[in-house]
């Protein structure tokens, strides 16, 4: 763990090395132009799981629909959703929404400036309130993720398991502690450390800024470190996949409030056991009675961070008479469209919803239904 008895000349060195490589070497990215917190938030909250070359166009076009933390707030869920579209953890999106509403309504649309008072918000834990409460405020709080644990854990020679809470705690406070003046560039040069020199394989300790300091690279452990136990394997899930069809109309649900993609438009899906289309028939016919044989379309395989979706696509086409038994049931007005947990869209229509690439990139199967 580090060490809390190094000099504090050795700590200003490490300071005074780390601040001064950033000046000079940080990337242009346009979140750093500004010390706007409604901006440093969008950005910070983007760059969970996502690498910042990735983010950077989606950042882009979200903040060019949402300016302000008062549009943000006034959107509806959908629009958001699919201002988020192709980011994935689609959770984050709507934390997102849920506190800017709770920063105009409890705030004034003023974001909180503090750490503690940032983390009450939806979607903001200890990282991403300590980023945002020292790059937009100065506030000497650490930022600490996943690249700032490589970097300590590598200076410090430390063996610890950095999936821990305890280590990660440990290496929080010691921050906290060394922090300078200039916290928000301390943290955002720790960071872009792990980013460009402090790679997670093959780092280029050679050209680090604080290397003269590093005791893993003394030692000649880096290669050993940062000690992660592996999370468990992705789990594969068979699941079938139903497109039911009125002449140019696809039916579409809402998810639950829970669970994967929740919240989010799809096609009806569940898992199977039996295949050939009976176990999507089967869930259709509670609100489809009269639904003809599955008509195979095709498969689709999509990744989760947990779980895999080995997809098995079946059509469904519904005949006039059908159609008009259910239209009264699932065809709603404009005005209540969106409140609609089902509801059908014609193909000119579809790019309107929130739909998850693991359901847009099936309409590329339809061609021929």
């Amino acid at each position: 763990m580090p060490d809390t008895k190094k000099s504090q000349s050795h700590i200003e060195i490490l300071q005074t090395n780390l601040l001064r490589w950033f000046d000079k070497s940080k990337r242009d990215l346009p979140f750093r132009r500004t010390r706007d917190p409604y901006f440093i938030w969008i950005s910070e909250i983007m760059a969970q799981q996502t690498q910042i070359g990735t983010l950077i166009p989606y950042y882009n076009r979200f903040i060019a629909n949402f300016p302000t933390v008062f549009s943000l707030a006034q959107a509806t869920e959908d629009d958001v959703i699919k201002a988020w579209e192709g980011l994935g953890y689609y959770s984050r999106a709507r934390n997102l929404h849920q506190a800017a509403r709770l920063i105009v309504s409890d705030y004034q649309g003023r974001i909180p400036d503090t750490l503690a008072e940032l983390i009450k918000l939806p979607g903001i834990g200890p990282y991403t309130g300590g980023a945002i409460a020292s790059i937009a405020f100065n506030q000497k709080v650490s930022a600490v993720d996943g690249n700032v644990l490589r970097v300590i854990s590598r200076y410090c020679n430390s063996f610890a398991d950095i999936g821990h809470a305890k280590t990660k705690k440990q290496i929080t406070g010691w921050l906290d502690s060394i922090l300078p003046d200039a916290a928000g560039d301390f943290n955002e040069a720790l960071m872009e450390l792990g980013a460009l020199i402090c790679l997670p394989k093959n780092p280029t300790c050679l050209i680090c800024p604080i290397r003269s300091g590093c005791q893993s690279d003394a030692a000649g452990t880096t290669g050993q470190l940062p000690v992660k136990v592996k999370k468990q394997k992705q789990i594969t899930k068979q699941v079938e996949v139903g497109i039911i069809k009125q002449n140019d109309r696809l039916f579409f649900i809402r998810r639950p409030e829970v669970g994967l993609l929740s919240g989010m438009w799809s096609f009806p899906i569940t898992e199977t056991a039996v295949g050939s289309g009976q176990d999507i028939k089967k869930k259709l016919r509670e609100n489809f009675p009269e639904l003809s044989e599955p008509i195979f379309i095709g498969t689709s395989r999509h990744l989760f961070s947990h779980i895999i979706w080995e997809m098995s696509v079946y059509g469904f086409d519904l005949d006039k008479l059908i159609c008009e038994a259910v239209a009264t049931r699932y065809l709603v007005s404009d005005q209540a469209e969106s409140q609609s947990d089902h509801q059908f869209k014609s193909l000119s229509e579809v790019d309107d919803l929130a739909l998850p690439i693991a359901f847009s990139k099936l309409l590329a199967l339809l061609t021929d239904f």
